[in-house]
């Protein structure tokens, strides 16, 4: 089971020889650059790492978040999530997934990539960051705004109301805000040093920094206008899902350092004059995860033929994937803190930053209940995912 769960290659189904190159320089990088030790550096100091930063986008690897129509290098959406998949490996704590993936895909959804075409370079050459505000206060993983209200005045917008939970709301120079206008929902592009904005930052449990954001008379100009009411729905959903999947490929990542570090621990600890791994009880529970992990990797790439697609029955689709790999991520990453005891628990055991980071994503981009209800609600009784 070792080999099988240790030599199975992340995202190994379908890979070219480009996207496995990829995958093989990110794959190093963690190895040799990225420990536990600069992970601990960057929670120090607010969640943030601006070298490690300047150094994804030097070498490179944004670019795998847009694709070529918009100066990236993407031939699908598998090189971003073969980029955020290592990540959750790591797990490196960069806001690939909130600042650059989620919000270029609004920008494209709501066809502003060639008006913000300079804005997809800045972000991806990392001189820009973005994030977005959605959720509000009480309407948890309800995308349509109702207490954040925009008002139309002359030649400018009006911004009042509250977002919460705006995950790199801290370190973003742009915040994409959805908010209710007179005729629907509206999404803006709102500098994060407006005058009237104010925020309440602090880390998740996963380490991420996020932000509450309260917006008292904002005042914003034409232009700044993202998505009016035709299009606003659209690019929130299209958004949304590439959240979700971003989750799905991060905590991908962590089920399988889990189960590594599982295996490695049960291998040397000794229980009765025995290591843990001998024991066949152990042996079911190792076996139980590592079928959680295939399974779940054997699902991620209906993601990639899903997210570039519009409509009901992909959001669907994705809703389903992510309430299958999020219940493995939870119950894999569990059971390797439970297994290795006490010490799992603590913040000196890097398998307890697995986990809080599992239930981070969860918090973030919802969950296995929260997603099975909405897969069950959209798939109009065909069984989408087995089909």
């Amino acid at each position: 089971m070792r080999d099988a769960t240790l030599q199975r290659r992340p995202l190994a189904l379908g890979l070219s020889e480009d996207e496995r190159q990829l995958e093989d320089s990110i794959e190093r990088f963690i190895d040799h650059e990225y420990d536990l030790t600069r992970r601990r550096a960057a929670l120090a100091e607010g969640g943030d790492d601006p070298a490690l930063w300047r150094q994804i986008a030097e070498l490179g690897w944004l670019g795998a978040c847009l694709p070529e129509t918009d100066g990236g290098y993407a031939q699908s959406p598998k090189e971003a999530l073969i980029l955020l998949e290592q990540f959750g490996r790591g797990p490196v704590l960069a806001p690939v997934l909130d600042a650059m993936v989620v919000p270029s895909a609004i920008l494209r959804a709501a066809g502003q990539g060639e008006r913000e075409a300079g804005l997809l370079m800045a972000m991806m050459s990392g001189e820009r960051r973005l994030a977005l505000a959605w959720a509000e206060p009480g309407r948890r993983y309800d995308l349509r705004p109702v207490t954040t209200q925009a008002r139309h005045d002359g030649d400018q917008w009006r911004l009042q109301g509250a977002k919460a939970t705006v995950l790199g709301a801290p370190q973003a120079d742009t915040l994409l805000v959805s908010a209710a206008a007179e005729q629907g929902p509206v999404l803006m592009r709102v500098p994060a040093d407006a005058p009237g904005l104010s925020m309440t930052s602090y880390l998740t449990i996963g380490g991420q920094p996020a932000a509450d954001l309260f917006f008292a008379d904002v005042h914003v100009t034409d232009d700044a206008l993202v998505a009016s009411t035709e299009s606003a729905g659209a690019a929130l959903q299209a958004g949304w899902d590439w959240g979700v999947a971003g989750a799905c490929a991060e905590a991908l990542g962590a089920m399988r350092a889990a189960l590594t570090l599982t295996l490695e621990y049960v291998d040397t600890r000794e229980q009765f004059s025995q290591r843990l791994s001998q024991f066949q009880v152990i042996q079911h529970r190792l076996a139980a995860m590592a079928l959680e992990l295939e399974y779940s990797q054997a699902l991620l790439p209906l993601l990639t033929a899903h997210l570039d697609q519009r409509g009901e029955r992909s959001s669907a689709v994705i809703a389903g994937v992510r309430s299958r790999i999020s219940a493995a991520a939870r119950m894999v990453t569990a059971d390797a803190v439970q297994l290795h005891g006490g010490i799992g628990v603590t913040d000196e055991a890097a398998v307890s930053h697995y986990f809080r980071h599992v239930v981070a994503l969860d918090q973030a981009w919802g969950g296995h209940r929260f997603h099975l209800q909405r897969y069950r609600q959209q798939r109009h009784g065909h069984d989408l995912i087995h089909a």
